[in-house]
């Protein structure tokens, strides 16, 4: 490790990078203790304070985790979904094993307030899956989506313990090109609780979403719950310049 002190940018800056890097290539593992601050400060002839205020970042953003009496520590990384991509590919990404289970599939008729959201008549007819998702067979997330049967009849006759999204695009050529959001931190009801195996201390992503094709179809209406201590959400935002 260098510290360059002749240079414009900050030192604790310079040490904060060191450590993000090291991060990153793996020469400080996730769940290992990085030294102290009495060491770094030594190794690299600067202030405890400068290390503090570098480390005070890194734990405020989530890479660091202290543990009283013992140290600091590499945090696990999440898995993190970035654009439109389904969960396996997610899980996969982060070198983990995607795998589901159904928890209810079903043919729903009269959900007026689902049919209302996706455009359609009230007497159309949906399906209705619901799903636990888990990487490495740990629970991460329940998946509930609402898809119209007029997109893609006869639905039940494929294995929903794989990607949906693949079945969607395959077998009914139907592509999400864009999504419409809304991202919420809550508490996790009972059987969320159950299911993900949280205790009441860890909060959840609330994730709802109506996704489109590329000519602004509604393809299917989405409700996810995400348990926050093992995904993260990444979500881009543009300027609208009209305003």
């Amino acid at each position: 490790m260098y510290i360059d002190k002749k240079s414009p940018i900050p030192v604790y800056y310079q040490l904060k990078n060191i450590i993000l890097k090291k991060t990153k290539d793996g020469e400080f593992p996730e769940g290992s203790m990085i030294p102290s601050e009495r060491d770094l400060g030594e190794s690299l002839s600067i202030s405890r304070m400068t290390v503090r205020q570098a480390l005070n970042q890194l734990v405020a953003e989530g890479v660091l985790y202290r543990e009283k009496g013992k140290g600091t520590f590499v945090s696990k990384g999440k898995i993190t979904q970035q654009n439109i991509m389904s969960f396996s590919d997610t899980v996969r990404n982060k070198g983990l094993v995607p795998t589901t289970s159904v928890l209810y599939f079903e043919k729903i008729f009269n959900r007026h307030d689902i049919n209302s959201l996706l455009d359609l008549q009230d007497d159309e007819c949906l399906y209705d899956i619901k799903r636990l998702r888990l990487a490495n067979e740990l629970p991460i997330a329940i998946e509930e989506v609402f898809i119209p049967e007029r997109y893609c009849p006869h639905l039940e006759n494929f294995d929903l313990k794989s990607s949906l999204y693949k079945h969607l695009k395959q077998e009914y050529s139907l592509v999400i090109s864009y999504m419409d959001n809304a991202i919420e931190a809550a508490r996790p009801a009972k059987e969320e609780k159950k299911l993900l195996g949280l205790s009441d201390a860890t909060p959840v992503l609330r994730i709802t979403s109506i996704n489109y094709n590329d000519a602004g179809t509604k393809l299917f209406y989405e409700k996810d719950v995400y348990r926050s201590d093992e995904y993260k959400y990444n979500v881009r935002i543009f300027m609208n310049r009209e305003v």
